[in-house]
């Protein structure tokens, strides 16, 4: 560790040492002694003398300090091997359990300490004592038990409590048709919005209460139901008696949130990383991207390595007030609130950002590849292969004609400029096939970037 001076034996840091005393013995070690060794070392009596004590009434640092000696010097090869793989198997468990991500647990104080309002928020200004309970409207918390974070996690999944599981399958609603039951979906308040179909919402409820809160039968439930296998498409009529189709008279069509858009561009890309867990990573961003922002101890924006660029992005490192501009430019939530609900616009700067950042450029080249090697000979069953693999369809032949003539405009420009080309393919961290035409590759990743591009890509319908 750096200090500010160097080693002075007897001085307390002044550049002056005042110390006039002898010291008899001065030992350096390459770490912390543990208790063990710093008893050993306190041992003054000689290896001979500590012998000669018998065994039951040696201390635990003699012990130890006779011990290390028989090791050090009188041990057989077979007992050092052995005391070496001991101490090997500790450093690994060490090793292992430093590697735990540490977890706050909490648990209930033998006597509760008081708790009181504070006025105007003021630690120094306490009003009245209050004391842990649940809103007098709701159904009190489970009797004889102390009012604990325990209880109150019961008092929450308790079957008969009218909220958790009807806000519960509400979220998951409005997350499959992108409006809540019930609209409001923060709020189940008086200042709440009315379920549009409050029976359906109570037999949802119910349902996943019944199921032991399986949350993938409810959401089996949902995506197999007739209502969301509707078709999406509306008339100009039907639109505008129910613009916001609370009557559930269609299937939902809603962009993707975000996340969900670079990685379904990982995923049709062959990019996307499925390791689960793990520490956050830090996927592309736009350069000196924390340049302006220094506090809190980040430094610079370090880009990941290797799979670190193509994990979900729910792992993606997150800087409070500076969250990532690709997904910001698609309304994800800056996380400096909690929201359960968030907006939808529609920009620029968002087919801007499909077009040109790197995450969604090197994207289209890896679609680009399989599409040479898994989609057939020809450039229009090469479209099709990429066509259907992000929007589920099939073009139809007027779209199809478009992308095959882009191809052969774009075939003809990069045939002629070869450098252009080099610079479209080789964006991003990872390995191109090389075994492929460039001109080719680049003209087929110019068709791809525009498939990305596509409402019907970015569009769940």
């Amino acid at each position: 560790m750096p200090q500010r001076y160097p080693l002075r034996i007897g001085a307390s840091g002044s550049t002056k040492p005042r110390f006039e005393g002898v010291i008899d013995d001065v030992r350096i070690y390459g770490a912390a002694l543990t208790p063990e060794l710093v008893g050993v070392v306190a041992t003054a009596e000689p290896i001979t003398a500590i012998a000669r004590i018998s065994p039951d009434r040696r201390t635990p640092a003699q012990a130890e300090k006779l011990r290390l000696a028989f090791l050090n010097q009188y041990a057989p090869p077979e007992i050092l091997e052995a005391s070496r793989n001991v101490s090997t198997l500790e450093r690994e468990r060490e090793d292992l359990w430093a590697s735990f991500p540490t977890v706050m647990v909490m648990e209930e104080m033998a006597e509760r300490r008081p708790t009181f309002r504070l006025n105007r928020g003021a630690y120094d200004n306490p009003g009245e004592e209050v004391f842990p309970g649940v809103p007098a409207v709701l159904p009190p918390l489970p009797e004889g038990e102390e009012a604990s974070r325990l209880a109150f996690a019961r008092w929450l999944v308790d079957p008969d409590h009218p909220l958790t599981a009807r806000v519960t399958v509400n979220r998951f609603w409005q997350m499959y048709f992108g409006t809540g039951l019930v609209k409001t979906v923060e709020n189940f308040g008086t200042q709440g919005e009315y379920p549009s179909h409050p029976e359906l919402l109570d037999w949802l409820a119910t349902t996943f209460i019944d199921s032991g809160w399986d949350m993938k039968a409810l959401q089996r439930a949902i995506v197999t139901s007739a209502a969301y296998r509707q078709a999406s498409k509306v008339t100009a009529e039907e639109f505008e008696a129910d613009p916001e189709n609370r009557l559930i008279a269609r299937g939902p069509r809603l962009r993707l949130p975000a996340q969900m858009i670079r990685d379904q561009a990982l995923a049709l890309s062959g990019l996307l990383v499925e390791q689960l867990g793990g520490p956050s990573v830090k996927p592309y961003q736009p350069e000196g991207l924390w340049a302006d922002m220094v506090e809190g101890g980040y430094g610079d924006y370090v880009l990941g390595e290797g799979d670190d660029l193509y994990r979900r992005s729910l792992y993606t490192f997150w800087k409070r007030t500076l969250g990532p501009p690709t997904l910001m430019t698609f309304d994800s939530s800056t996380r400096e609130t909690c929201i359960v609900r968030t907006g939808r616009t529609n920009t620029p700067l968002q087919a801007l950002n499909l077009m040109n950042d790197v995450t969604y450029v090197e994207a289209a080249r890896r679609l680009a590849e399989r599409m040479m090697t898994e989609g057939g000979e020809t450039p229009a069953e090469r479209v099709d292969f990429a066509y259907r693999l992000a929007t589920a369809h099939r073009p139809s032949p007027d779209a199809e004609a478009i992308l095959v003539d882009g191809f052969e405009r774009h075939l003809e420009r990069y045939q002629s400029d070869r450098g252009a080309a080099l610079d479209l393919i080789s964006q991003g961290e990872s390995a191109r096939d090389e075994t492929l035409d460039v001109a080719e590759l680049a003209s087929y990743t110019m068709v791809a970037n525009l498939i990305l591009n596509f409402d019907g890509t970015i569009t769940k319908e």
